[in-house]
């Protein structure tokens, strides 16, 4: 076991940390404590990580026991919430995790099967995820290796499961934006992936383009768009090597009352969708929906009319039960006075969908900031004019 983490776990250490873990690091660098000022830089790595993972990882951050990985691991993890989610999807007789990390999808996916193998190429996150599990309970094999020499070395069996969640930035730690460009590289793993498993999960980030990832990687049997209280988190890749048919995209919004909606890409592309001017009520679809590019099918299975080609906003003259985005209730257009009106201490939400402003930009323009009960939409129409109302939020 690291020397780092010996420490780590001492009760004094373990004491501090906790007393401290809102402190501001900086600060703690500079007039460290005599008894750490050797280790005052561990010990504020591991409030930062605690500070970040508190959010997202409450569980985590509130349990001293464990040790807390790289504060890079922490901001690629995983929240507790899309851990759930993931569990849901894999079953079986063994899951391996080519790209270990901090292990918070590993722990929650390996419930889900009788054998588990954590894999991960950087030697102090094994031993890291290797003190939390067994503080966890969890029992599982700890393998420090990369993944291409694990998987070259793996016996073939199609009951396996592999799971990956290639690394999202370069050498010089700068994002990227193509799945070639992530580590590892699924591109070239592939063929060892189809020998070795059967079933193959892959995580990446919604920066990435959903049409390209299909267009390079073969056997997608679903994908699964998870947004977070409306934000996009994750894509989540089911690879099946026995499918061979287009892929079903399931779309996601967690901690909201947005059902899933589930469409194929073909679908999309078949949709005719009708084109109306504003009616009584206005939808906007969540942020899974509008990543997978569902702009007409929406439109076509909830009976609505879509406000023009390029504005992915939508109109009805009555509410919707169960629709999976905003339905806002059309209260007139929106000039100076109205404005006035309904921005309670200049306080109104406001969005923008295919309009000369941004949302920034008109806030900006008329002196407003987020709050209040109503919302201020621009966006051009039919005839590529550019409206601006106001609308109040219906809970769907």
């Amino acid at each position: 076991m690291s020397e780092l983490i010996d420490f780590l776990q001492k009760e004094d250490v373990k004491h501090f940390i906790k007393k401290h873990v809102s402190a501001d690091v900086n600060q703690l660098i500079l007039n460290p404590p005599p008894e750490f000022k050797e280790r005052i830089k561990d010990i504020a790595s591991q409030i930062l990580a605690r500070q970040k993972a508190k959010r997202k990882l409450d569980h985590w951050a509130s349990n001293f026991d464990l040790v807390m990985p790289p504060a890079i691991s922490i901001e690629q993890a995983s929240s507790e919430t899309t851990c759930d989610y993931k569990r849901q999807l894999i079953s079986g007789d063994h899951l391996i995790d080519l790209t270990g990390g901090m292990g918070i999808d590993f722990l929650s996916m390996s419930e889900s099967f009788a054998d588990s193998t954590y894999v991960e190429r950087e030697q102090i996150l094994c031993e890291v995820f290797q003190h939390n599990s067994k503080v966890l309970g969890n029992k599982s094999d700890v393998i420090n290796e990369e993944a291409t020499v694990f998987l070259s070395k793996l016996a073939p069996d199609r009951q396996n499961v592999i799971f990956l969640d290639p690394a999202r930035r370069d050498t010089l730690k700068s994002k990227v934006f193509l799945i070639e460009d992530c580590s590892p590289n699924i591109l070239e793993l592939l063929p060892l992936l189809r020998e070795k498993a059967g079933v193959v999960l892959i995580k990446y980030s919604p920066l990435l383009d959903l049409h390209s990832i299909v267009n390079k990687i073969p056997n997608i049997k679903e994908i699964h768009i998870v947004s977070v209280k409306n934000e996009c988190k994750e894509l989540l890749l089911l690879v099946d090597f026995n499918f061979n048919e287009l892929p079903t995209i399931h779309c996601v919004n967690l901690e909201s009352n947005h059902p899933k909606y589930s469409f194929r890409m073909e679908e999309e592309r078949l949709s005719a969708v009708e084109f109306r001017p504003l009616d009584q009520y206005l939808f906007g679809s969540n942020s899974s929906i509008m990543k997978a590019g569902a702009f007409n099918k929406i439109a076509v299975d909830f009976n609505l009319g879509k406000i023009a080609e390029n504005t992915h906003l939508y109109t009805k003259n009555t509410p919707i039960d169960g629709f999976p985005g905003r339905m806002f209730k059309v209260i007139g257009p929106a000039d100076k006075g109205s404005i006035k009106k309904h921005a309670a201490n200049g306080k109104i939400n406001v969005i923008t969908r295919n309009y000369p402003l941004s949302a920034n930009e008109l806030k900006k323009k008329w002196k407003l900031k987020d709050g209040g009960d109503y919302f201020l939409i621009g966006f051009r129409d039919q005839i590529n004019k550019a409206r601006l109302i106001i609308a109040a939020l219906v809970d769907s």
